[in-house]
């Protein structure tokens, strides 16, 4: 990589005015503009330094209308561009000017790769791989609390505020707490955590959250609810401020306290404060679940997209092509099985997954960590 590097260097204060590559290089601008950009978790500089393994990130900047349209940060891997960015929106447009500059100007590359994006591709140029990837949901948030509960519905409204006041009768000790950024105690963070992981691990085996990303993330942009009886935590959630955005980590909650719907309340309360704090959107991260669809929740999917130099490329690449083929089967049947978790043969496979992911887990000297 060391030769095409030295000639990457050679065109990149020679571009073309309304678009401009950094090769390895991530200009000061490009961590506030970012998330001014697309207000997005997974495609914050804060996000990805700590949890994707990239070593040498470069910028790849487009103008329009004499504003910057585009920031795509990628890393160059033997024949092929990743795009790091994930859960944005991009334009078909702005797509294809992103593969024509790349492979007119890196003529090694073969493929670019994105991840997870919400695009549509109807006449795209290159050949094209593209199938569901990724998914959340999201929250348009109103103006205020009260607005928000007043757009849930009526049952939803009248349990949260029973259980609100039921919890806080039968234990007079409850509370409800907000902190943000360096304020969040770290054994409040490793509470949560570790709340987060019994009920995940009760479904679906051993489970790890990848702890201390999670509390130096945190650290930068953390906000975090707490909700402690006789001064134990009880439930609460780890989320990210992140531009106009509030993007959910985790919900914890102490199965003891099932009867008061400890987990919907801790949502709920986190919502209404993030509306309180300013923010317009709302994640609540992927993992297709009711309970984020009785919140308002809008489920929003996200793609991956592998896009060939031509189609005798992507002859070549036949053994790509039919990876991803496979990964587009398997996520589909990931979402049925999800989707149709009472049917008894998906009630079968998620047996046999567990089984055989605990099996591994038994076999090997470290525990998985959380799959991002």
């Amino acid at each position: 990589m060391a030769g095409t590097v030295a000639k990457l260097q050679d065109f990149v204060d020679t571009e073309i005015d309304d678009v401009k590559c950094y090769i390895n290089e991530i200009p000061a601008f490009v961590e506030t503009e970012i998330e001014h950009l697309y207000n997005t978790l997974h495609s914050s500089l804060r996000f990805l330094r700590l949890f994707r393994d990239a070593k040498q990130i470069s910028t790849y900047v487009a103008w329009r209308e004499w504003e910057r349209a585009v920031i795509l940060l990628f890393e160059i891997r033997g024949k092929t561009v990743h795009v790091l960015n994930e859960m944005i929106e991009l334009e078909e447009k702005e797509i294809e000017r992103f593969a024509t500059y790349i492979f007119k100007r890196l003529p090694d590359v073969q493929i670019i790769s994105f991840k997870a994006i919400r695009t549509t591709l109807d006449r795209f140029p290159y050949p094209v791989q593209k199938h569901n990837a990724k998914d959340t949901y999201l929250i348009n948030l109103p103006a205020t609390p009260e607005a928000y509960t007043a757009s849930l519905r009526k049952t939803l409204r009248n349990d949260i505020r029973y259980d609100l006041r039921k919890i806080a009768r039968d234990f007079p000790s409850f509370s409800s707490r907000f902190y943000e950024k360096d304020e969040i105690p770290e054994p409040i963070l490793k509470d949560l955590i570790r709340l987060s992981e019994d009920r995940i691990a009760q479904k679906a085996g051993d489970f790890a959250h990848d702890e201390q990303q999670i509390i130096a993330l945190a650290r930068q942009c953390g906000f975090a609810n707490v909700m402690t009886i006789d001064g134990k935590v009880c439930a609460g959630t780890i989320s990210y401020f992140i531009g106009s955005g509030c993007f959910q980590e985790l919900t914890a909650r102490d199965p003891a306290y099932f009867n008061y719907s400890i987990g919907t309340l801790t949502n709920y309360v986190t919502i209404c404060e993030a509306i309180q704090r300013g923010k317009k959107k709302f994640s609540l991260g992927g993992g297709r679940f009711d309970y984020k669809e009785k919140l308002l929740g809008v489920l929003t999917d996200a793609d991956r997209v592998e896009i060939y130099r031509s189609r005798s490329v992507m002859l070549m690449r036949i053994d790509h092509a039919m990876k991803t083929l496979a990964q587009a089967y398997l996520r589909r049947a990931k979402v049925w099985v999800h989707t149709n978790k009472n049917h008894a043969v998906a009630r079968l496979i998620t047996r046999a997954f567990n089984f055989f992911t605990g099996l591994a887990q038994r076999l090997s000297p470290a525990r998985n960590s959380q799959i991002r």
